[in-house]
């Protein structure tokens, strides 16, 4: 009877969700842009983001020039959610306090169904500046895997 309770214990405590803890490796290549976001959940219940860096390169030629190349830092990222194979990173960054109208924002969300790795998704990358009157927007697929 105990080493049936036991067999069991060990049986839940092993089926814990695939991206629940370590890190995931976000990646994208295409005619917009090349991005590259590395971050890391604590494995505890509540999924604390205890790493966050990216890379960022804007390949059209209206994309204002502060803003074609960037490195990502956690201090840039305003939202991020991992639950149950789902994935949603919010990034956001002004050019300077002086001049909160240029600013961008990067919405990423991956899931993998049933743990499948790697996990499918899409980015929305939204450019505001004061030249324009509408903001400059890109939209694309992107892939993560557990590293």
């Amino acid at each position: 009877m105990w080493r049936w309770l036991f067999l069991s214990a060990a049986m839940i405590l092993g089926a814990a969700p695939a991206y629940s803890a370590d890190r995931l490796y976000c990646a994208v290549d295409d005619g917009n842009i090349k991005l590259s976001l590395d971050s890391g959940f604590e494995e505890t219940v509540a999924h604390k983001l205890n790493h966050f860096r990216g890379a960022l390169v804007s390949k059209p030629a209206d994309v204002p020039e502060g803003f074609r190349q960037l490195m990502l830092d956690s201090s840039q990222l305003i939202h991020n959610w991992i639950y149950d194979n789902d994935l949603r990173l919010e990034v956001y960054a002004q050019a300077d306090e002086e001049d909160a109208a240029h600013n961008f924002d990067l919405v990423v969300m991956a899931s993998g169904k049933g743990g499948a790795t790697p996990m499918q998704g899409s980015y929305v990358l939204t450019f505001n500046t004061p030249a324009r009157p509408q903001p400059l927007q890109f939209k694309g697929r992107l892939t993560c895997s557990a590293k």
